[in-house]
């Protein structure tokens, strides 16, 4: 007699190892066929990538309610967030008992986007999780929320320097060149070495077809980044 459906899925799993299923997720993107491997699996650390794609695909609410099930409170209270319920997200995390640096960054997290801080995340929760969320924030269209957050930048730099260049690369990232070009030439004034900052400056002067600033702040990067590679590529392409 033939297995049904759900045995052969869960055989599958069982012979496709962690990094298999991480190589489908993040290399291959293969969201429909892992869908259908593990949509059977009961497999908590299986079901955080099944969750992970809904996310990718915008469907918060289906991850949320995997999270809520494999009991990843935070997870769970994340999802929430970037489906815009602002006020759900707050009772569930405030209803972690525990302090670790995920959930005290979401406390503060919050704090940010009403406006209100009261707490200002540590140098490593800033470097974890910043750039992520404020990234996810924006995928998700929550302009408004990402708009509090970075106009908090400042209060971000108290603890971590970086914190200008993390939301530029954001918006670098997400084309908002000129908004990204604000933050970076704060990044600039208080990590001038740093050759990213100059880098993702010259991505920002190409876009406004600036190539005299992007040649410049190419070579600087080049000067600071003992041959960063990025910058020498980009700089042999327009230079051509």
């Amino acid at each position: 007699m033939p297995c049904a459906g759900g045995s052969r899925q869960n055989l599958y799993i069982k012979y496709m190892d962690r990094k298999e299923l991480l190589t489908k997720f993040y290399v291959d993107k293969d969201y429909s066929g892992l869908k259908q491997i593990l949509s059977e699996s009961d497999a908590a650390d299986e079901l955080d990538i099944l969750a992970r794609i809904f996310i990718e695909e915008k469907d918060y609410l289906s991850a949320a309610n995997i999270y809520d099930k494999t009991g990843m409170r935070y997870e769970y209270g994340r999802c929430l967030l970037l489906s815009g319920n602002l006020e759900e997200t707050r009772h569930i995390w405030r209803s972690i008992k525990e302090d670790t640096p995920a959930t005290l960054w979401g406390k503060s997290l919050l704090e940010f986007i009403n406006l209100y801080v009261v707490n200002i995340p540590s140098f490593f929760q800033i470097r974890a999780f910043l750039e992520v969320d404020l990234d996810a924030l924006l995928c998700a269209n929550l302009i408004t929320y990402c708009e509090n957050i970075a106009n908090g930048a400042h209060l971000f730099a108290q603890n971590n320097p970086e914190s200008y260049k993390f939301i530029g690369r954001v918006f670098v990232n997400n084309k908002y060149f000129e908004l990204a070009e604000l933050f970076l030439k704060k990044a600039k004034d208080v990590c001038y070495i740093d050759p990213e900052v100059h880098f993702l400056l010259a991505k920002c002067y190409l876009h406004k077809k600036d190539i005299k600033h992007a040649k410049d702040a190419l070579k600087i990067c080049l000067d600071k980044g003992y041959g960063y590679y990025p910058a020498k590529k980009l700089l042999k392409e327009i230079s051509s």
